[in-house]
């Protein structure tokens, strides 16, 4: 790992030391029903922060609505701060969260789980779920 210097030359500066970023990337199948699901379970010890979630529905059975968000409660509802956002995911198509910079996206709290629950009507085939994340201690 590399230490960079901030600041003038001539000065005093401490070595400035990046944590490794390692970017990983899952695709889990969705839920058929509208009960909560886990669609990412950190390490143990560990916190998820999000860096994009992308849904894609291959069946043409009407538009959904998906609720996305961490922890395992049972709805967004019961705990609207850990909420990331509400995809609407149009017949045979696919829709997603905005994509976040280095450690700027939502982050969950240690061992959180990333979940995921239909609003309303939920399709008879799965969604595909693709994931970006990191972990981070």
């Amino acid at each position: 790992m590399t230490a960079k210097r901030i600041g003038r030359p001539g000065n005093h500066n401490a070595p400035l030391r990046q944590r490794p970023y390692k970017l990983l990337v899952k695709e889990v199948a969705g839920p058929t029903d509208t009960s909560r699901a886990t669609a990412l379970s950190p390490t143990t010890g560990y916190r998820v922060r999000l860096v994009r979630l992308r849904m894609l529905q291959t069946g043409g059975e009407g538009r959904f609505l998906v609720e996305v968000y961490f922890g395992a409660a049972p709805n967004l509802i019961t705990d609207p701060t850990q909420g990331i956002d509400i995809l609407a995911v149009p017949n045979i198509g696919s829709d997603s969260t905005r994509t976040f910079r280095r450690g700027e996206g939502p982050r969950g709290l240690r061992d959180s789980p990333l979940s995921v629950r239909h609003r309303g009507v939920a399709p008879a085939t799965p969604i595909r779920i693709f994931i970006d994340y990191t972990e981070e201690p």
